[in-house]
């Protein structure tokens, strides 16, 4: 990240416009009386949310009033970086809480605010039908002004799959799961692995591939000596504060249990053919299929070492989790579902669960169970979830040739930050998680290496004495 000219201090900021918009119009200023605002980002939600603590000392509660009906219009900028500007697609108040008094009259509370589309979402639902790409028809329902109505940008992976749906009486964000769930790139080989998300940018309909492939945002070293001196303003060299990790946590490393009971390792899907009236069985193996889409790095976060007497690896226990999915197959792969019967042709794209499922799934479990880290930083306004960073762990900001520690280190995703700024002190520090799905190094594998052999107990039959 180039640091721009005019910021004195890492995790310098300016509050341009911080506004509560009252439904009975009235505007209250709110840039000294907010103490403390967080943004979150999440790529497994659909929105943004914010919440301000507020010192009030006019009583606003009480003369606007505010009764979670409200507006705020807010506006951040990092000199020379850029702002988050929500000045004119405002946040919706949903929630009052945290309220207390406080002296000489004041009261402190919390105002709770997200998007403005998720309250439309929860007022609207969809009852009809859509014809087109399920990249096509998302857009469709965030720019129709029936439904979400959303002025915002929207960032689109294209996917490749012609679909008709019927939707029932669904809100049109949990409408927008089921697209989610049957995307396909059209670009990267086919990927399933879909997110819909919003950032500060705006929607994002992605893929995991099209996100690797991002440029860098940031490239961050962990030392101790960085860490000691949290909290200070420091001038000095602007591009190694930004780079300075201020405390960091190793959230998840590979939790074993987890990943087997929910098909991170390996699965089988059982279709049945409710017109032949029979079925097919579809087995994923993770070391089998590690390559089959983009990853971060080239290597597994597990290794196939042999965890039992039969040389069986983690990926080889496909009955831990088992996916049921019907099908009307008539033909070779084509299901009856699919059929037009206008142009009495197949001309929607057929469900090919086995290329989706349990690859998404997976995917799904590496980013929330596999390997993740919790990183407090110097905050700026240009970080945002869905972007690519570089970790490295060392006291030296060696790179990972020289580094020590070959695994948690190099490229990450951030799948959800946390933008904090502290108006008392004019600091903003971002908490965000990064997480990845493989190694930059290979775990290595002895060929002697077999599990701890196992002593056998004995049975014995217990009578009761009369």
């Amino acid at each position: 990240m180039a640091v721009g000219t005019g910021v004195q201090y890492a995790g310098e900021y300016t509050l341009d416009e911080c506004k509560l918009l009252s439904s009975t119009g009235v505007v209250a200023r709110l840039n000294d009386t907010v103490v403390e605002i967080n943004l979150f980002e999440n790529m497994f939600a659909n929105s943004l949310m914010l919440s301000l603590v507020i010192v009030d000392k006019e009583n606003l509660l009480m003369n606007m009033p505010v009764v979670g009906q409200e507006y705020v219009s807010l506006k951040i900028t990092t000199k020379g970086i850029g702002s988050l500007d929500f000045t004119e697609n405002v946040f919706s108040v949903h929630k009052i809480s945290a309220r207390q008094d406080a002296s000489a009259g004041s009261q402190i509370y919390e105002l709770s605010c997200v998007s403005t589309e998720t309250l439309r979402n929860n007022r609207t639902r969809i009852s009809k039908s859509y014809t087109g790409t399920q990249s096509d028809i998302f857009t469709t329902i965030l720019r129709d002004e029936n439904l979400i109505n959303t002025n915002k940008n929207i960032f689109i992976d294209e996917t490749s799959r012609i679909k008709k749906y019927v939707v029932p009486n669904l809100r049109p964000l949990n409408f927008i799961k089921t697209l989610l769930r049957e995307s396909t790139s059209k670009k990267y080989g086919g990927s399933p692995h879909y997110f819909f998300f919003e950032n500060s940018r705006g929607f994002q309909f992605r893929v995991l591939d099209s996100l690797y492939k991002e440029p860098f945002q940031g490239e961050f070293v962990a030392s101790e000596a960085a860490m000691l001196i949290k909290g200070e303003n420091k001038r000095g060299d602007l591009e190694r504060d930004y780079r300075r990790i201020l405390n960091f946590t190793i959230s998840n490393s590979n939790d074993t249990l987890s990943s087997s009971r929910r098909g991170m390792l390996s699965s089988n899907t059982v279709k049945y053919n409710i017109f032949h009236k029979n079925y097919t069985k579809h087995t994923f193996n993770y070391f089998d299929n590690f390559k089959d889409f983009g990853r971060i790095d080239e290597n597994p976060i597990y290794n196939e070492v042999p965890i039992d007497d039969f040389n069986n690896t983690v990926g080889d226990f496909p009955e831990g989790k088992i996916y049921v999915h019907p099908t009307s197959t008539t033909t070779d792969f084509i299901d009856a579902q699919h059929y037009d019967t206008s142009s009495q042709q197949y001309t929607y794209t057929s469900n090919k669960t086995q290329n989706t499922l349990q690859y998404r799934r997976s995917k799904y479990m590496e980013l929330m169970g596999g390997v993740s880290l919790t990183l407090e930083v110097n905050g700026h306004t240009a970080l945002e979830a869905g972007q690519m960073v570089d970790f490295f762990r060392d006291s030296t900001g060696k790179k990972i040739d020289d580094g020590i520690d070959k695994y948690f280190s190099g490229r990450f995703l951030i799948s959800s930050l946390r933008h904090t700024f502290s108006n008392n002190f004019k600091k903003h520090e971002i908490t965000m998680l990064i997480v990845k799905d493989s190694f930059p190094s290979s775990i290595p594998v002895r060929s002697s290496a077999k599990p701890p052999r196992q002593r056998r107990g004995f049975t014995t039959n217990l009578t009761t004495r009369g």
